[in-house]
């Protein structure tokens, strides 16, 4: 049975003058909706509920009647943190970095987020056509900055409709958390401190549709990372998920000061990088100011590319691009040239770099890393077609050589060249040998662009085939883009017509 029930009403009895601390009343009747079955806590149109952190719960829908104004105290007192099925008090750190010897260790990285769902939650949202204000101060080294929404190991939430306002840190961080949707929430009016948007680290299965956003930094971000140094009693990244199957569409993004769009890749301290790839990716129907990633990560010292595979970018108008978001290496990209020569073409790094077609057998497109080598493979051919691939820009015109090993059970699978946008193959090469054997293709493409490159079923109606130790021949950087001066002093790349040279 779902309860529905409104903060003000009694027992609870919060005020909503936007002078008394109502956080007690707001957090007894999220208890209590959570320990009868689930259920509806208002928070009543057109008052104002001060409060410290507030605590949402499984099952729990915090909604806001039109005009709510969820206001932060300014004051350190009553903040809570979870602890066992109950909460303590804590002392939150005030200011903006908590430690020096750490590049940008805000201290809303140690605070608990003002809405914060604990580990371990799910079917929450938190929705309605009222306002989250975090708190006004005269003196930013004594403000309680805040994360106004965010939550860590979490899954299967809604946030909807809410606006997020004057505030001093990253606005929303679901942080490794999964099957999300954040709908039409805007976010305005950043004040002392960074003010990022959305920031989806190690975060899967989620949607952003329908946002407005002017940040003081990053709008949204997708955020692969592993053994961040910032990490607090709430949240860490040292057992880290992919970023994947993320739509971000129809949104309005502006950043003043940095990207209104992009991906930051810090997962390089994770052994396994498919742990931490981003992959799977649909970016389309969006106002994007500007566009960029971040490739370089303050806390290792270790080297390499981070793994992205399979972003789509599609009929969205974006004002600018960034020089780094051509630098990153991007396997099977739409919308811009993916990467230019083959990554991880031994396996040895698992499957990243690699996009799968699977038919209708979760098992019929994978890697296999242990007895016998490392490789890639499609399987259960007898169920559908199947195919294991690199994205990779080719430019049009110049010898360009495929090589790999391959073997199958016996039915003629196929080595292939395909374009990404117009799916016509370009060259392709017929095996069936059962015993691994070197195969050179040999091709010229005829247009300037992104091309698959891998092996599929062809004429195989079951059985699988393999592939190891692929390689590819490399171009040079694609040119296609014209540095220009953005507004506010920013330095970007414009894109233009010629980016793929048609």
């Amino acid at each position: 049975m779902s309860v529905e029930i409104s903060v003000c009403s009694p027992p609870f009895n919060a005020k909503g003058d936007g002078k008394s601390n109502d956080r007690a009343a707001i957090q007894g009747a999220i208890d209590f909706v959570c320990k009868n079955g689930g259920g509806t806590v208002l928070l009543d149109g057109g008052k104002t509920f001060l409060s410290s952190g507030i605590i949402i719960k499984s099952g729990v829908t915090l909604l806001f009647g039109d005009g709510a104004v969820l206001q932060q105290t300014p004051f350190a007192d009553n903040f809570v943190k979870p602890s066992g099925s109950g909460y303590v008090t804590y002392t939150p750190v005030p200011g903006h970095n908590f430690d020096e010897n750490i590049k940008w260790s805000h201290c809303w990285y140690k605070n608990y987020p003002f809405i914060f769902a604990p580990e371990g939650a799910h079917d929450f949202k938190i929705t309605g056509g009222g306002t989250v204000r975090m708190a006004d101060t005269d003196d930013p080294a004594k403000l309680i900055k805040l994360c106004p929404v965010g939550f860590f190991r979490c899954s299967d939430f809604e946030i909807s409709g809410i606006t997020i306002t004057n505030y001093h840190s990253y606005a929303m961080m679901p942080f490794t958390s999964e099957n999300g949707l954040i709908k039409n929430v805007k976010i305005n009016n950043w004040s002392h401190g960074n003010g990022d948007g959305i920031c989806l680290m190690n975060c899967r299965n989620i949607r952003v549709t329908g946002c407005e956003m002017f940040t003081g930094d990053d709008s949204v971000y997708i955020f692969s990372s592993c053994r961040d140094p910032r990490k607090s009693e709430w949240w860490n990244s040292d057992s880290p998920q992919p970023s994947e199957n993320i739509e971000i569409d129809h949104n309005d993004l502006k950043s003043n000061h940095c990207k209104a769009f992009g991906m930051i890749l810090w997962g390089l301290n994770c052994e396994e990088p498919e742990k931490v790839e981003v992959r799977n990716v649909y970016v389309h129907d969006n106002h994007i100011e500007t566009l960029g990633n971040w490739l370089w990560n303050p806390y290792t010292d270790r080297a390499g590319f981070p793994p992205v595979t399979n972003v789509r970018f599609e009929n969205n108008t974006i004002d600018g691009i960034e020089e780094n978001f051509f630098e990153t290496q991007v396997s099977d990209m739409t919308g811009f040239p993916s990467m230019r020569k083959m990554i991880n073409g031994d396996f040895s790094q698992g499957r990243v770099f690699w996009n799968m077609k699977k038919n209708h057998s979760e098992n019929s497109a994978g890697v296999h890393r242990g007895e016998g080598g490392s490789y890639g493979y499609i399987n259960n051919l007898s169920l559908g077609d199947a195919a294991i691939f690199q994205g990779i820009f080719i430019e049009a015109g110049r010898p360009c050589l495929f090589r790999a090993e391959v073997m199958s059970s016996g039915g003629r699978c196929r080595l292939f060249v395909r374009s990404s946008d117009s799916g016509e193959t370009v060259a392709s090469l017929d095996f069936h040998n059962t015993d691994w054997c070197e195969k050179l293709l040999e091709f010229t493409v005829p247009e300037s662009g992104n091309y698959r490159l891998g092996i599929e079923r062809g004429k195989a109606d079951s059985g699988y085939a393999r592939i190891r130790a692929a390689s590819f021949g490399g171009n040079e950087n694609a040119a296609g883009y014209e540095k220009v001066i953005f507004d506010r002093g920013k330095i970007i790349y414009k894109y233009n017509d010629n980016l793929f040279k048609r």
